[in-house]
């Protein structure tokens, strides 16, 4: 038995069915990580693009401000989803400033926004999956727009 084994490995027919088999194998393999990375890649865009349209329900002024309030609400918990922790903190802490009880200066919320957006430029520059995340239940955020 084992010298049959033996001389099937050993034969020129046997290599030259197996490495173009291994090679499509991998190949496809490769070609199916990354589709999955570009897919969880336009997802992120996506949601973050949605942040960045409804910020302006925080401006001063802005036509259905309570609409965009909610919607970029919505897309924060969506955050949950695929985006790092960095990101979903900083959306936090800017909430936590123009949903405070006491009135924050424009100079901290206008801090606290840019700290986001330079953590959403930054993960969609990095291209990266999310793989591991320190967020726990705890962590989640109930906020509401009125």
């Amino acid at each position: 038995m084992w010298t049959v084994l033996i001389t099937a490995f050993s034969s020129g027919d046997f290599w030259k069915f197996t490495v173009p088999l291994l090679g499509a194998v991998i190949a496809w393999f490769a070609n199916e990580r990354s589709k999955r990375l570009a897919e969880q890649y336009e997802r992120k865009e996506a949601n973050y693009r949605e942040l960045l349209r409804t910020l302006r329900g925080f401006y001063a002024g802005a036509q259905d401000a309570d609409r965009l309030k909610s919607e970029f609400l919505d897309q924060l918990n969506l955050c949950w989803l695929y985006c790092p922790d960095d990101v979903i903190k900083k959306g936090y802490v800017f909430l936590d400033t123009v949903h405070a009880q006491q009135p924050q200066s424009d100079k901290i919320k206008e801090a606290a926004l840019g700290a986001l957006v330079s953590s959403i430029r930054a993960d969609a520059l990095s291209r990266k999956l999310v793989r591991r995340t320190s967020l726990e239940a705890s962590d989640f955020k109930h906020f509401r727009t009125t």
